[in-house]
């Protein structure tokens, strides 16, 4: 019995800084759906706090939806580029998320591509520092001249169906280029197309 309970508790101490590190990911895919939402609700305040003016001559936008679909998919997503050090739209398999989506019967609308490799409901981040900080990395889109991520994330360049549910996924390995990686999925939710 004794020894039932020390293997129960080195199981535990074995498991629990994993399971300490998947919590900590998920408290700030959370915290990051929080943030974007504030933003999108208040980009005047927003303008203020990330010092960047473009923010004051956006409209507030309706907050998004969390979608255990597509957060399931960002984290796979996230580990995948984390687990492999890749840093893109298109996976090592060749594979866009439109294609993962569409796979999992995701009601996506009928105008998005089909395409395997094609993207219309990603964003992603990278860096070695702090997963608090995608939603504000994405926003601010330095080094992107299309402000890409900001008009995805702000839904600044809808089609004529709204994107009104997000997931997000964040992954962290030590020993690949940029330590966090993030993937934010934004999609309409379109029942019987």
């Amino acid at each position: 019995m004794m020894l039932m309970k020390y293997v129960l508790l080195w199981l535990a101490f074995l498991l629990s800084p994993m399971q300490r590190e998947d919590d900590k990911l998920q408290t700030a895919a959370k915290a990051n759906f929080e943030e974007l939402n504030a933003v999108r609700q208040n980009p005047k305040l927003y303008a203020q706090k990330y010092k960047l003016a473009a923010l004051t001559k956006i409209a507030p936008r309706a907050p998004f939806v969390w979608d255990e679909t597509l957060a399931k998919l960002a984290k796979k997503k996230a580990e995948d580029m984390a687990k492999h050090n890749y840093f893109g739209h298109v996976d090592k398999k060749g594979k866009g998320m439109n294609y993962y989506l569409w796979q999992a019967s995701y009601p996506l609308p009928s105008y998005y591509s089909k395409d395997a490799r094609d993207n219309n409901v990603e964003s992603i981040a990278a860096n070695t520092e702090d997963p608090l900080v995608f939603v504000r990395q994405l926003i601010e889109d330095q080094g992107v001249p299309s402000l890409g991520h900001r008009k995805h994330l702000l839904s600044l360049n809808e089609e004529s169906t709204p994107a009104t549910h997000i997931g997000i996924g964040i992954a962290y390995n030590p020993n690949s280029k940029y330590k966090y990686y993030c993937s934010i999925l934004i999609a309409p939710r379109v029942e019987n197309q």
